[in-house]
Parts: C-alpha cells; structure tokens; sequence
C-alpha cells in the first residue's frame, strides 16, 4: 500500500488524481468524524469534509511535511465546520435575536470586536481550542477528540492561548476575556466579516 508520502509526491508531480482520491478516502472518516461533532448534522458534516478537501488541494504547495498531512487536512476540517456554523447561526438567527451584545453585558460591540481581531490573529493551535472550548462549550475531552491532540496539550494551548488573548487587549475586555468569548456570536451581526477561519490553516500542529 503507497504511504501518505508516495499518494502526495504522485499527485504533486504528474497531478495524479487517483493518488489524491485515495488520500482522502483513507482520512476521510477521521475528518468526518471532527466535523460531525461541531456541527451535529450528517449533510452539514460531509458538506464540511467536502469543502476541505477542496480547500487542501488549493493548499498542498504550503504543506511543509507530509507526515502532517493528516493533523494538517483535520485542521482545515475543523476551520470549515466551525465557520460554517457561525455562517449558519448568522443566517437565521431565532426570532426576535438583535445582533448586539446582550442587555446586561458591561461591554460595547466595539468592544467584542477588539476581542474577535485579537482571537483571529492567535495561531490555530491556540484560536481552535479556545473556540470549541468557550464558543462551542466542548470540554477538554472532546476537544482531544476532534484534534487528534493529548488532553493535557489541549489544556496548555487553550492557557497559552488564554495568556496571549488577554495580553493583546486592555482592561475590562482582558479581565472577562473568557465570559466575553462564551457570547462573542450574540455580538456579531449577518453583515460582519467572519473569523477567518478557513484561510489560517498553516499554524503549529499537535
């Protein structure tokens, strides 16, 4: 059976379809099963997976070793699901939802979207981590799960992460980086520019 390695060298220097299906029929599951749990829905999930296939064959000239393919087309999963949740929340929002921080939040929409530039511009080893453990309400378990990294990494990053976060903003918005990041949606209207999730996909890898 051709490694990850021949299936890449084939398809990168005779453009070799069939190395590429077979690539991605073998990872396929895996990056399945990462976009089924964000998403909770078998046609959102292999939309995802289709999307990221996609977006990896855009992407293979930036893939700097090919034992990471699989950490590396997982992440790019996990970016595309994510997305296409929030893109999907701003679609249809529920009745009666105003795109604002809610009522009794002490911060401005200003103030959320200080926190939203400083969140897209962390690597993906920290943003995706802090986004499925605040955003999405994953715990540290199931986050190891849909990364592929050790529980005790994911906690690390999501630290790390946390530290860097509430360096690069200021006062009242760095002291409740974490409640902010649990309703960071709510502040974030259908005409707002995304996280730019699906373009960061070339970040440290577990």
């Amino acid at each position: 059976m051709r490694t990850d390695d021949d299936l890449l060298r084939a398809y990168g220097e005779r453009k070799d379809r069939t190395a590429l299906d077979e690539l991605f029929r073998r990872h396929d599951e895996v990056v399945y099963r990462a976009a089924r749990r964000i998403l909770r829905n078998d046609a959102d999930a292999r939309d995802a997976v289709q999307a990221a296939f996609l977006n990896a064959i855009e992407k293979l000239d930036t893939l700097k070793e090919s034992a990471r393919f699989p950490a590396w087309l997982r992440r790019i999963a996990v970016n595309v699901a994510l997305e296409m949740k929030r893109a999907r929340a701003r679609r249809t929002p529920p009745a009666g939802a105003v795109f604002d921080p809610p009522p009794d939040a002490r911060w401005s929409r200003e103030d959320f979207e200080l926190l939203r530039r400083a969140l897209d511009d962390l690597p993906d080893d920290y943003r995706q981590p802090i986004l499925l453990h605040y955003a999405e309400g994953l715990t540290y378990e199931a986050i190891s799960e849909i990364l592929a990294c050790p529980k005790g990494t994911v906690g690390t990053n999501i630290h790390r992460g946390m530290a860097r976060l509430r360096a690069s903003v200021s006062g009242a918005v760095a002291a409740a980086a974490a409640t902010m990041l649990c309703l960071l949606d709510r502040a974030t209207g259908p005409g707002d520019t995304a996280l730019a999730l699906t373009n960061k996909t070339n970040g440290l890898f577990c």
